[in-house]
């Protein structure tokens, strides 16, 4: 019962209701779009089938395709609605560290002139702040974590 005392331990402080809410709109379509085929392809594939492919095509286990898949999908959710907010945002820590250190090669900066092979990583040290500040400090208020404690 203690740890889930601490996963649901949060402050009733609005920026950390902003943060979680901002992180989990960003990271919703790229889950939706990997696990229901929404949206348009981000590169990597839509769908499940899709979506697989284009992992074993970048050599990634089809194990954590699928962690990747059900953490992008369920946490974006969960983060939405602050429902265990410091899991979610830690899976999703950990699958866009990953995403960063893929796209280190490119960059620190997007690719707005469409003159690189990729995009750079500034986005995802911007959406790994904001999953650091709700890991550290919880969902905030407005959230299923804020209510049930």
């Amino acid at each position: 019962m203690e740890i889930l005392n601490d996963l649901l331990q949060t402050e009733p402080n609005w920026v950390y209701t902003l943060c979680r809410l901002v992180a989990g709109i960003i990271i919703f379509p790229y889950g939706m779009q990997k696990l229901l085929g929404w949206f348009d392809d981000f590169g990597g594939g839509v769908g499940i089938a899709e979506s697989l492919k284009s992992f074993k095509k970048k050599e990634i286990p089809i194990t954590i395709a699928w962690m990747v898949i059900i953490g992008q999908s369920f946490g974006s959710v969960m983060l939405i609605f602050g429902c265990l907010g410091r899991l979610a945002a830690l899976v999703n820590f950990i699958i866009f560290t990953g995403a960063l250190f893929n796209h280190l090669p490119d960059g620190w900066t997007l690719n707005w002139l469409g003159k690189k092979k990729g995009e750079g990583i500034e986005y995802f040290i911007l959406l790994l702040s904001l999953l650091l500040v709700i890991i550290i400090e919880g969902s905030g208020p407005l959230s299923i974590d804020f209510w049930l404690m």
